[in-house]
C-alpha cells in the first residue's frame, strides 16, 4: 500500500473555522497503487503456479481443518536465513484420512517432517506427509516440519530482509499467498487456526514482535533472546507476522469502560519515534470510535499497536498492524480491518472488496465522526473514480488482478450507497450485528452470504442493489431533463431519466433523491429509477427553478442535465456542476446557453458569502461556454483551501452551486 499522499486544508464548512491540516493517503493493498502498478508490470513474477489451486494434491488440503499452528523461527539476519519448524494439529473432515498436504516455496528446504508419518515428498510449492494409518472423522492429528532457507520477496513483500539505521530490518507481508513464502501452513484464507503460538529467535539487540499477547522473553547463550506470542483468538495464515528491529516501543491506552483499559503497543524505529508518537496519537480515538461503531474491537483481551516497518503503507496483521507511515485515513484503514479482514474474513481472493472495500469506507466514517457529514462526501469524492472490471475478482491468480485499485474504491461506494439505501438507523444497526454474529466473527464471509444477512436484518430483497454494483461493470450514466406545468394549486414537475451506459454496462436500479429549488425554498424526493428510459410526475406547492439529480452524491454516476426546465424548451439555460470537483489547480465552469445579447456573470463566494472573484463572458455562443478558475481571487492571490459557491447570472436566469478547491 504505497499511499499517495495529499494535503488537505478543510477550512469554514459550514462555520467559520481556524485552518485545520489532515493528511489523506490513499490506499492501495491497503493502498500501494504504486507498488500495484509495479506488480502488474511484473505480474508473471508474482503470479502463483495454478497447481496449487487446482491440483488434486491442492484439493486434499479441504480434507482437514487446522486447529492450530506452532512457529518456531530462528533468524540469523546477517545470512538472511531461517531455521525452524512448524507444528500442525488438526482434524480430519473425511472418514479416512491418509495423507497431509501443506504449502512451502521451493526456495526452502525441509530437513524432517516428525509425528504418525509413513513418508513425505515436495512437488512444486506442496510438502505431501503420508500418514502410518488412516485417521477417521473428526480425529486429531499433529505432525511438526523442520525447515530452513533464504525466503523469498513475493506478492507486496513475502519475506524481507532490510536496514534502517545501520540495523537489520526482518519483516513479512504474507498478503494474499505468501505465507508459503516463509513457513508451511494451508495457505487459505478460508481455514483460520484456532490459536497460534510464534517463538522468533534473534540476535539479543534485536527486538520481535507478531500477533497476540507476548508471552515471555528468554535470554538464550549465544547472544540470542526468545520473544514467545501467542495469538488466543483464530487467525488465517496471511495475518501472521514477523517484524524484527531495534524498535522503540510506546504505549497508548484506550478506556473501552469506565474501568478498564488496553494497551496499545508501538513499536518504532528509534530515529522515528517522536514523529509517530505526533502522527499516531490520535488512534485511542479512533479505536473508541470503531469500538462504538462496529461493537467491541475483537481482540481486546490481546492489544493493539503499530509495527514500523520499511514498506510505504501499512498491512492489517492481526493485534500489530505493519505500517511503513502514519497518515490519518492509513492509521483509520488498518485499524478498521481488525474487524473487517481480521475477525471477518473473506473466504476466498475473488471477493477482497469484503477486506478492502469494509476498510476504506471506514476511512470516510471516521473523517465524518472527527469533521462532519460534508467532509464526509468531499472525502468520497476522492473515490470516485471511473475503473473497469468488477468488484468482484474473478482471476486471482495474480496479486495485480486481486487488489485492482476497484475493490477498494468503488467497494467503499458500494457500502456508502448502501447506507443511503437502508438509512442510517438500518445501516449502522446492520453493520454492528453483522460483526457480533457467531456465523461470521472470527470466521469467514462472502457477498453473498452478507447480501442475505442484509436482507433478513432490513426485512427486503437486495439482490437488485448487490448484483449490478458487485458482479457487473460500469456505473449509471443518467441523462436528465425537466419541465414545469401549472395544476390545481400545484405545479407538476415532469421529470424524464434515461440511462445512457454503455450497452455492455447492465441497468442500475437505484433509489435517486431529486433537490427541487426555487426562490422560498426548496424540497428532496426520492423516486425509484428501474428502467432505462422512465418519466416521473412530482407535485409541488412552488415553481422550481432547479431541479437537481442526486445533490449530494449517494450515488457514484456520471450526470448530465439537458435543458434548465424552461417551459417549452428543453436547452435553454443550464449552469453545470464544475469538473474536477474537489480541484487542486484549475477547474472547468460550463454553461450552457441559448441565443442570447447578454453577458454572463460568474461570481465566486467563500462560505460567509464574500465575494472572491468575478468574471465575465464578453462572447457568449449559443450551446456550451466555460468559465476557468485557478483558484486565485480578484488581485492573483491564491485563496485558502474549502469550500466556495458559484453563481451566474444572464438575462433572467440565475443558478447557484458549490466546489472544493484544495490546495
Amino acid at each position: 500500500m504505497k499511499y499517495l499522499l495529499y494535503r488537505i486544508i478543510l477550512i469554514q464548512i459550514l462555520i467559520t473555522l481556524s485552518p485545520m491540516v489532515i493528511q489523506a493517503q490513499f490506499s492501495e493493498k491497503a493502498g500501494h497503487y504504486e507498488d500495484i502498478a509495479e506488480i502488474e508490470k511484473n505480474k508473471n513474477a508474482w503470479r502463483l503456479d495454478t497447481k496449487v489451486f487446482t491440483s488434486n494434491l491442492s484439493l486434499q488440503m479441504q480434507n482437514y481443518e487446522v486447529k492450530y499452528y506452532r512457529l518456531n523461527l530462528n533468524i540469523d539476519p546477517d545470512e538472511s536465513n531461517l531455521y525452524g519448524s512448524v507444528v500442525v494439529q488438526g482434524l480430519s473432515q473425511i472418514a479416512e484420512l491418509d495423507s497431509i498436504v501443506l504449502t512451502l516455496n521451493m526456495s526452502m528446504q525441509v530437513d524432517s517432517v516428525a509425528g504418525n508419518i509413513h513418508s513425505w515428498q515436495r512437488d512444486d510449492d506442496l510438502i505431501i506427509i503420508r500418514l502410518n494409518s488412516p485417521v477417521g472423522l473428526e480425529a486429531p492429528f499433529s505432525l511438526e516440519v523442520f525447515y530452513r532457507g533464504n525466503p523469498q520477496a513475493g506478492g507486496f513483500g513475502g519475506f524481507g530482509f532490510d536496514e534502517q539505521d545501520d540495523e537489520p530490518v526482518i519483516w513479512s507481508l504474507s498478503e494474499p499467498y505468501f505465507a508459503r513464502n516463509w513457513w508451511p501452513c494451508k495457505d487459505f484464507p478460508n481455514d483460520k487456526a484456532d490459536s497460534v503460538d510464534i517463538f522468533i529467535t534473534v540476535p539479543e539487540n534485536l527486538t520481535a514482535v507478531s500477533n497476540g499477547s507476548l508471552k515471555s522473553v528468554t535470554t538464550n547463550s549465544g547472544n540470542t533472546r526468545t520473544f514467545h506470542w501467542h495469538e488466543k483468538y483464530p487467525i488465517t495464515t496471511y495475518l501472521v507476522s514477523v517484524a524484527i528491529t531495534n524498535y522503540a516501543k510506546f504505549s497508548q491506552w484506550f478506556k473501552y469502560s469506565p474501568t478498564d483499559s488496553m494497551e496499545i503497543t508501538n513499536y518504532i524505529y528509534p530515529s522515528d519515534l517522536d514523529f509517530a508518537k505526533e502522527q499516531l496519537a490520535s488512534l485511542p480515538d479512533m479505536l473508541s470510535f470503531f469500538h462504538d461503531t462496529f461493537g467491541p474491537y475483537p481482540f481486546i483481551d490481546e492489544k493493539y499497536g503499530v509495527a514500523q516497518f520499511p514498506w510505504g503503507g501499512g498491512m492489517e496483521h492481526q493485534t500489530i498492524s505493519s505500517q511503513g507511515s502514519f497518515g490519518e485515513s492509513l492509521n483509520a484503514h488498518e485499524l478498521a480491518h481488525q474487524w473487517f479482514g481480521d475477525l471477518i474474513t473473506t473466504a476466498n481472493w475473488t471477493e477482497i472488496w469484503m477486506n478492502e472495500g469494509f476498510a476504506a469506507y471506514s476511512e470516510a466514517l471516521y473523517f465524518e465522526h472527527v469533521l462532519g457529514k460534508e467532509y464526509y462526501h468531499i472525502y468520497m469524492g476522492f473515490k470516485n473514480k471511473k475503473y473497469e472490471g468488477t468488484i468482484f475478482r474473478a482471476d486471482t491468480t495474480s496479486v495485480g488482478s486481486i487488489f485492482n485499485r476497484i475493490v477498494y474504491d468503488k467497494g467503499a461506494w458500494v457500502l456508502h450507497m448502501l447506507r443511503h439505501v437502508l438509512g442510517d438507523d438500518t445501516f449502522f444497526g446492520m453493520l454492528k450485528a453483522y460483526v457480533g454474529d457467531p456465523r461470521f466473527a472470527y470466521g469467514n464471509t462472502s457477498t453473498q452470504r452478507f447480501r442475505e444477512f442484509c436482507e433478513d436484518y432490513a426485512g427486503r430483497q437486495l439482490d437488485w442493489f448487490f448484483n449490478p454494483w458487485i458482479y457487473g461493470t460500469g456505473r449509471p450514466v443518467y441523462e436528465y431533463s425537466w419541465q414545469t406545468s401549472t395544476g390545481m394549486d400545484e405545479f407538476i414537475v415532469t421529470l424524464h431519466i434515461a440511462q445512457k451506459q454503455l450497452a455492455e454496462h447492465q441497468l442500475f436500479t437505484m433509489p435517486l433523491d431529486i433537490l427541487l429549488s426555487s426562490d422560498t425554498g426548496d424540497t428532496t424526493v426520492t423516486i425509484l429509477n428501474d428502467q432505462i428510459s422512465q418519466d416521473f410526475e412530482i407535485r409541488t406547492n412552488f415553481e422550481p427553478t432547479s431541479v437537481v439529480l442526486d445533490d449530494e452524491n449517494w450515488v457514484l454516476k456520471t450526470v448530465t442535465q439537458i435543458g434548465d426546465g424552461a417551459p417549452g424548451s428543453l436547452n435553454g439555460y443550464q449552469l453545470r456542476q464544475n469538473y474536477p470537483n474537489p480541484f487542486t489547480e484549475t477547474t472547468r465552469i460550463e454553461l450552457q446557453l441559448p441565443f442570447t445579447t447578454a453577458k454572463p456573470v460568474l461570481k465566486i463566494y467563500d462560505i460567509r458569502g464574500l465575494l472572491v472573484k468575478q468574471m465575465r463572458l464578453n462572447l457568449p455562443n449559443p450551446g456550451a461556454n466555460h468559465f476557468t478558475w485557478d483558484g486565485r481571487n480578484g488581485e492573483g492571490q491564491t485563496v485558502a483551501s474549502g469550500v466556495y459557491c458559484y453563481t451566474v447570472e444572464v438575462d433572467d436566469y440565475f443558478s447557484k452551486k458549490k466546489m472544493v478547491y484544495l490546495h
